[in-house]
Parts: structure tokens; C-alpha cells; sequence
């Protein structure tokens, strides 16, 4: 019985394991947080169920209010003082980005997107696989220098988990919905990591 539970543990741990693939799109991965700089993060665009979107907003907005020293608002909040009067757009059109110019004092703005882009696979497929299945998934966040009207920082990350044809089972995998999550979070470790904090 112990051996079946260590072979299965085995199982669960190999099957599981989750590369998740990086890409900046040409822009540098240090993201600079300067005292008094205003960062305004725009709520997460997302096919997760609501818990889902509502937990990952908070854990964001926890991390760049953490680096920017208490500078980040959220949407929400921006909205209650009246500093923004509708939704922000994911990659939004320069005119956008002029009117929050124009209209308020932050600095930057952060966008966020997660997409479950495939979900073929269950937790665990107990029997032998007569076809090629996958889940993947990807997250995206970018991030606005509203002053200067431009795009400052762009990462995607992106996870894949296969099952190829006649692949005998046992097997466990992740859900789409949890590999968006680990993509999202794999960002957000690395903006942490890579931050350029000035006093």
C-alpha cells in the first residue's frame, strides 16, 4: 500500500509540474517605483469566475501598493473620489491615455489579463489516452506611463500541459484556470524581483 501511495505521489509530482514561459516583447523587466509616483491598477480583464478575478485584483493591488509605498489606487477607489468617471480599456487607445492625463495625477497604469485558451485535460485522467489533448493558458500585464503617453512594460506568461496519444495513465494535470492563475503570479513575483525601488 505504501509503495502505491509513494507511486502515486511520484505521479502527481511529475505531472504537475508546470513551465511557464516568459516573454517581456522587447521591453526591459525592471519596472521603476519612484516616491510620490501615483499608480493607478485597472481591474483584472479575465475569463476566471468571480472569487478567482476578485482574489487576483486584491493580491495585485497588494503587491504594487507594497512597491510604490502606499502610492497604488484601484479602480474603485479612483472612482469614489471622482477621479475617474468610467472602466479603463485593456490596451487602450492613446486618446485614453491623454484624457487620464489630462483629467488626474497618476503616473502609471497598470494593466492585467489572464485567458484560459484551452481546457482538454481533467485533474486526473485515470486511463489510457486514445488522442492528443492539452490545457494552456496565459497572462498578461502591462503597464502605462500615462505622463509620456506610452507603454513602459509588457510581460506574457504562458503554461502548457500535454497528453499525447496513447499516453497510458494515470496522469494529473492542472486546470486552465489554474495555470492562469500560476501565469498571473509568476508576473507578479518577477515585477517584485526585478524592481527598481528609488527613494
Amino acid at each position: 500500500m505504501k509503495k502505491i501511495i509513494a507511486l502515486l505521489t511520484i505521479l502527481l509530482l511529475q505531472s504537475c509540474i508546470v513551465n511557464i514561459k516568459q516573454d517581456y516583447n522587447g521591453y526591459s523587466r525592471n519596472l521603476v517605483f519612484e516616491q510620490n509616483k501615483k499608480w493607478l491598477i485597472n481591474n483584472i480583464y479575465t475569463d476566471l469566475n468571480s472569487y478567482d478575478r476578485d482574489e487576483l485584483n486584491k493580491k495585485i493591488f497588494e503587491k504594487f501598493n507594497e512597491l510604490s509605498k502606499g502610492n497604488a489606487y484601484t479602480l474603485e477607489k479612483a472612482r469614489s473620489e471622482n477621479l475617474i468617471a468610467g472602466k479603463i480599456s485593456f490596451s487602450p487607445e492613446i486618446e485614453e491615455i491623454e484624457q487620464l492625463k489630462n483629467a488626474t495625477d497618476f503616473d502609471y497604469l497598470v494593466n492585467i489579463y489572464t485567458k484560459k485558451v484551452r481546457n482538454n485535460l481533467s485533474l486526473i485522467e485515470p486511463t489510457e489516452q486514445t488522442r492528443y489533448a492539452s490545457n494552456e493558458a496565459f497572462a498578461i500585464i502591462e503597464v502605462y506611463d500615462i505622463k509620456k503617453m506610452k507603454k513602459i512594460y509588457l510581460q506574457k506568461a504562458s503554461s502548457l500541459q500535454t497528453r499525447e496519444e496513447k499516453t497510458k495513465g494515470p496522469s494529473f494535470h492542472y486546470t486552465s484556470e489554474t495555470l492562469s492563475k500560476k501565469n498571473l503570479k509568476k508576473i507578479i513575483k518577477d515585477i517584485e524581483k526585478n524592481a527598481i525601488l528609488k527613494n
